[in-house]
């Protein structure tokens, strides 16, 4: 397969698409789609595309062979279905969307029409975590207990509160840390969660902040703090995670985590400390989805992998306005 063709629908976060299409070799950009005037015109003059206000018809008109989805989680399935049909592989921002149902139909549509379908849980794709991945299965070992403090700053827009769209931060963004330990540690068996507005009461009734445990199919635990309740001026992130062969820890500013420590039960009084540069995964991600398209190979986060993350978020909600635990699927 030579030159590429791509496309990015959605201006807001897909702009960083754009810059990492822009830097590949062999990528030509070809469209660009959004419903906001101002922001197509800007994308286009600046990345030299064809601008389209209708996805649908860009997806129809255009020869394509790739197409990044970065639109409200509500209009993923139809567009992703639109793309498939079109026979053009697909790289959909997360969350996937906001039912398990409409996951299941995109992936679905995209292994009927064989093309890819990858969604974008960035966190799989940071070095700390690849680190962290790598040394589970050697000297760390299997992880056992996870703490995690994941509490994003105010978000303004609707659409990310809405209960049939973004789903608020709950799902909208915490799915970031809950695909990470699904990744990290292995398939959530139930989930117990109590939560509720307590810092954004114009948004009520969506919850807005969570405190969850976890239990995995593995008998691993998991402690979570989820939601908005930090100022972009101070927000941050930690994980940490007890194994059987030691401890590890990364954390950072928000979606930035740059530090590590790690040490071994074997050795303990000789811990392990260091700061990575500062990475946002949009160019390792957009690369693992290219060389998808050119090889044909598994994204390493599938249609279907990224739809049991959407299942837990949407379990932690439940159980939050239920008081009771849920036990997920097999």
């Amino acid at each position: 397969m030579g030159r590429l063709r791509v496309a990015v629908i959605g201006l807001g976060v897909g702009r960083r698409h754009l810059q990492s299409y822009a830097a590949m070799p062999d990528v030509e950009i070809a469209a660009v789609a959004d419903t906001d005037a101002v922001r197509l015109a800007d994308c286009a003059t600046q990345w030299n595309a064809r601008p389209y206000t209708d996805a649908r018809r860009m997806l129809e008109t255009e020869r394509l062979d790739a197409v990044s989805i970065c639109t409200p989680p509500a209009s993923h399935c139809e567009l992703t279905q639109a793309a498939a049909a079109a026979g053009v592989h697909v790289l959909c921002e997360k969350p996937m969307a906001p039912t398990v149902a409409d996951c299941t139909a995109m992936a679905a549509a995209c292994r009927d029409a064989g093309v890819r379908l990858m969604i974008a849980q960035k966190k799989r794709f940071h070095p700390l975590v690849a680190r962290l991945k790598a040394l589970t299965q050697a000297e760390l070992g299997p992880i056992r207990w996870a703490v995690v403090k994941y509490a994003l700053g105010r978000v303004p827009m609707d659409w990310f509160w809405a209960e049939e769209d973004g789903g608020g931060p709950l799902q909208e963004n915490s799915i970031h840390a809950v695909d990470a330990l699904r990744y990290l540690i292995g398939e959530v068996a139930s989930v117990m969660a109590v939560g509720g507005n307590l810092f954004n009461p114009e948004r009520a009734p969506q919850i807005d902040t969570a405190s969850v445990s976890l239990r995995f199919q593995n008998g691993a635990i998991a402690a979570m703090g989820l939601g908005q309740a930090s100022e972009w001026g101070f927000a941050d992130e930690h994980f940490f995670f007890a194994c059987t062969g030691g401890e590890a820890r990364f954390s950072g500013r928000f979606d930035v985590p740059v530090n590590w420590w790690m040490a071994l039960r074997s050795a303990p009084d000789q811990p392990e400390a260091e700061q990575v540069p500062p990475d946002d995964c949009f160019d390792r991600e957009i690369a693992h989805f290219l060389e998808c398209v050119r090889t044909g190979s598994e994204p390493l986060v599938t249609g279907e992998d990224a739809a049991r993350s959407v299942a837990v978020t949407v379990a932690i909600k439940e159980s939050i306005r239920t008081g009771e635990k849920v036990t997920l699927a097999d």
